[in-house]
């Protein structure tokens, strides 16, 4: 069985390169690099304040429990700026409460409006994967573009949250929308 850092490695480099004359190795699913990213996503994100030493760094998952369960696998024992990671799955009429980062599958694609209003004031980051989710609060969506996950980013909406991206991750997005600061 393979470590989780060795697993993540392994679905970040089969999503983000595509080198011709490379024998064809298999391609991951979909939910395996959407769960890696996410994993990724807050090393290139500025939070306006750092929670207690105590308090884990949560990422919360809406309607997708095959990215939740890929997200647990890929975060176990990991930690983030020196909190432990815990993925919580959010049921339907759950509210998301307490979590840094937000992934709102297709499953949950009508909660997006209110889940985006609900922490409005908050510096969370809130991900999806339908088509309109930057117009409906989200400040990362994913897209599938070239048979790869590619993702788009919304900055007014990150800057609005008090959360600021590095130059790192919009060089990597599909497209960044908004003034860059």
């Amino acid at each position: 069985m393979q470590n989780a850092a060795t697993r993540l490695l392994r679905l970040l480099v089969a999503s983000l390169l595509a080198l011709p004359g490379l024998p064809a190795s298999p391609q991951p699913l979909e939910h395996e690099v959407k769960a890696a990213f996410l994993y990724k996503f807050p090393a290139f994100v500025e939070w306006p304040a750092k929670p207690a030493p105590d308090v884990p760094f949560v990422i919360a998952v809406v309607g997708a429990p095959d990215v939740a369960a890929e997200l647990r696998g890929i975060t176990r024992g990991q930690e983030h700026d020196g909190h432990r990671i815990e993925v919580r799955e959010v049921a339907d009429g759950q509210a998301v409460t307490g979590a840094q980062v937000v992934f709102v599958g297709r499953a949950a694609a009508a909660r997006l409006p209110s889940i985006a209003k609900a922490t409005a004031n908050l510096p969370v980051l809130i991900v999806g994967e339908t088509p309109n989710a930057l117009e409906q609060g989200c400040l990362i969506n994913f897209v599938l573009s070239e048979d790869r996950v590619r993702f788009d980013v919304e900055l007014d909406q990150a800057e609005a949250r008090g959360l600021r991206i590095n130059a790192r991750l919009l060089a990597a997005a599909r497209q960044v929308r908004g003034a860059r600061s």
